[in-house]
């Protein structure tokens, strides 16, 4: 009868780890329940029946583990939840195209070397290239590269 609760113990830890598998990714509660009932059965094994039925229940248990474990990694269920777009834009790329080289404007805030500035109505965050700018200070764009403007102060 020991024999039969073992087994009957394995089966419930090894059905829960499937569904923790493939049906619901990420370790959750039926992936500890499921780990929980395997190192069960190995314990009730070792102390309820015999040593050499402890370690064939160890074994199983270790073969069903690496079995899963295989099977969630070569398998397509991690397919399911794994990011498969690439993204390639910025929020910026259309904003600064309407920024162009000689503009002028005027600093918001104080340029710590980043900050905000005001340029042909916009605002927009803009990096200095004369090091730290006060507010209120006339600047021109430099350059405007993927995600920044560049300014300069005007002498």
């Amino acid at each position: 009868m020991d024999y039969v609760i073992t087994s009957l113990i394995v089966l419930v830890a090894t059905l829960l780890l499937v569904v923790e598998v493939a049906f619901i990714p990420g370790f959750g509660v039926t992936g500890f329940l499921g780990v929980l009932s395997m190192v069960g059965a190995v314990f009730y094994s070792f102390f309820l029946i015999s040593t050499l039925a402890g370690w064939i229940t160890l074994a199983i248990a270790c073969a069903i583990c690496v079995s899963l474990f295989l099977w969630a990694l070569y398998g397509n269920s991690l397919d399911r939840v794994a990011l498969k777009k690439n993204i390639d834009s910025t929020v910026k790329d259309d904003e600064l195209k309407k920024f162009a080289i000689g503009d002028k404007g005027v600093t918001r805030t104080r340029l710590a070397l980043i900050g905000e500035a005001e340029i042909n109505g916009e605002v927009v965050e803009v990096k200095s290239e004369s090091g730290f700018v006060d507010e209120g200070v006339d600047v021109e764009v430099v350059r405007v590269t993927g995600d920044l403007v560049f300014v300069k102060t005007i002498k």
